[in-house]
């Protein structure tokens, strides 16, 4: 399939357009950027600033799929984001991961990324995600650690029989970004990660362009056989595997807790606990220890 663009320079935001466009029976296939978004939102209608320097695109998806399917839309085009940043930045494909159910996430950055990090603050370009980023090691009274820093952030909706899917990237770090309390979601910046030639404007559309041609080769494959050809894929790059998360719901009460192991072909997160049972996980945050 190819994806149809429309580009603009501001925007309340894409997921608005793309609803619009779903509500006047436009037909899958369109694909909607901003520059700028004046009322962006991610999961939970979370809000977030959507200043230049952000890629923010939507996609209008019409898949005639079983209902049990489409919890993994959501971890396809995270696959989808992480083949694009690996296509412009290969050195990076090593460090990109997926991070269930849908953020993007660089491993391991260098210190001096900790430091800027720490001295901005969570102001992502892309949106608060469903996972906390870290907790404290036990009896660890230092500020949390940060085993990794949030790329990219995906939102799924439903809308009158259809998807909308937004997703936002951190290309280039915008310089008035507000900050928020320590333990949040530590964003980076392609530009930060050695894509940073050519103005931002050309950036931009050279990531959301590498994301239409990366998810107009997968997302075919996933309506004929769902998610099950790209699991191995998925698990070779989480950011979870092998670790030991709490899961909580948003009061903060624990659904959950264990060692991740993989994703299942239906999209749920397994963990094995303590006591060697697999639990499956649909939803709630999740806390790494």
């Amino acid at each position: 399939m190819q994806f149809r663009v429309q580009s603009f320079e501001t925007v309340t935001s894409t997921n608005d357009l793309i609803k619009r466009a779903i509500e006047e029976g436009e037909p899958e296939g369109l694909a909607v950027r901003g520059l700028r978004q004046t009322a962006g939102y991610g999961r939970q209608g979370r809000a977030w600033e959507s200043p230049i320097g952000g890629m923010y695109q939507s996609f209008l998806l019409r898949p005639e799929v079983p209902p049990a399917q489409l919890p993994t839309l959501s971890l396809l085009v995270g696959l989808a984001v992480r083949r694009a940043v690996a296509v412009l930045v290969p050195e990076l494909e090593d460090r990109v991961q997926v991070k269930w159910p849908n953020d993007i996430v660089v491993a391991e950055a260098p210190a001096s990324l900790d430091e800027a990090a720490s001295a901005v603050g969570e102001g992502s370009a892309c949106g608060e995600g469903s996972l906390a980023l870290c907790d404290a090691a036990p009896g660890d009274d230092s500020r949390p650690r940060h085993p990794f820093h949030k790329l990219c952030g995906i939102s799924t909706e439903m809308h009158a029989r259809a998807l909308c899917v937004g997703v936002g990237v951190n290309v280039a770090r915008p310089a008035d970004i507000a900050s928020v309390p320590a333990g949040k979601n530590i964003p980076v910046y392609l530009d930060e990660l050695g894509f940073c030639e050519g103005p931002v404007e050309d950036r931009i559309n050279a990531v959301a362009d590498a994301l239409c041609d990366q998810l107009a080769i997968v997302y075919p494959l996933w309506c004929e056989q769902g998610f099950e050809p790209f699991q191995a894929e998925f698990d070779a790059c989480s950011a979870l595997s092998g670790r030991f998360v709490r899961m909580e719901d948003l009061s903060g009460n624990v659904l959950a807790a264990g060692m991740v192991t993989r994703v299942a072909p239906d999209g749920r997160l397994v963990l094995r606990t303590p006591e060697g049972a697999e639990v499956f996980a649909s939803s709630g945050e999740a806390h790494i220890r």
